[in-house]
């Protein structure tokens, strides 16, 4: 009987495993991160359409299409400077407190967004 336990045991852990590695290959990094620190305003998608985008006075850009408004490229540095609060954006916040504050630990939260940002581009 300890037989079939352990048996089962190794399968059930076995197939967890593998349903995990998918997930993880399927994830798009940062975009848990962008969900839930960028997407209230600019969209799930990107495109500007977050639940919050009706009641700013400057309506949310169009993130998806960063690169085709850049000559084909990611603009990375400005869109860097952008969520780490060097170029002000109103809605970010000021420069004395921007949204994404200057704790270390805060600030390694902005490359896994910059790199999902990179995925959602459109041509």
């Amino acid at each position: 009987m300890p037989n079939s336990s352990v048996k089962w045991l190794w399968v059930t852990t076995w197939l967890f495993a593998a349903t995990a590695f998918a997930w993880a290959e399927d994830a798009v990094p940062g975009k848990t991160e962008y969900l839930s620190s960028c997407a209230a305003c600019h969209g799930e998608d990107g495109k500007g359409n977050g639940v919050l985008a009706s009641v700013l006075k400057v309506p949310p850009p169009d993130l998806s299409t960063l690169s085709r408004r850049n000559d084909g490229h990611f603009p990375l540095a400005a869109v860097t400077e952008i969520i780490d609060g060097r170029t002000l954006i109103a809605a970010h916040g000021t420069r004395e407190m921007p949204i994404w504050g200057f704790d270390v630990k805060v600030r390694n939260r902005i490359p896994p967004i910059i790199d999902y940002l990179t995925h959602i581009q459109v041509q």
